[in-house]
Formats: C-alpha cells, structure tokens, sequence
C-alpha cells in the first residue's frame, strides 16, 4: 500500500551514464544508467535500490552536498 512520499538520492559523481544525442529522450540515459544511490542516513553508497535510503522531503535539506552532484528519485514507502 502506497502511503508515503520519499525520495532515494542519487549520487550522480559515482553513478555512469552512457553518451546519447542531443536529441535522445531523458528516460533513455535513465534506463540505461549504472545508479549509485544514497544509503539510509547518509551513511556511504549503495547499486542497489532495495539498500538505497529512503528520505522524506523535510530531510533533502539536511543532505546537502556539494552543488549539483546528486539528484532525487521519487519513490513510495512500500514501493
């Protein structure tokens, strides 16, 4: 049962995407990419989605960063 908004953070200075065109679809490099995600309480780096940290949109400014290394997923609780 779907019932909380939360976001896996991707870590876009580990994770590998792949050249396309200019003129290729976002969802193309998406389904092709190799994603490092987040693990819970920032606590290192996971490829998997399932140990990927799940954060609520009130913790996203605590998981600062350096500027524009990472980008959030949007997810379900339960997904």
């Amino acid at each position: 049962m779907k019932t909380e908004r939360k976001y896996r953070i991707i870590c876009l200075k580990r994770s590998e995407f792949a050249a396309f065109t200019h003129d290729a679809f976002v969802s193309d490099w998406y389904a092709t990419a190799y994603l490092v995600y987040w693990r819970p309480n920032q606590a290192g780096y996971t490829d998997s989605k399932t140990l990927a940290g799940r954060y609520s949109y009130d913790e996203l400014p605590d998981c600062a960063g350096s500027h524009g290394d990472w980008l959030i997923e949007p997810c379900w609780e339960g997904e």
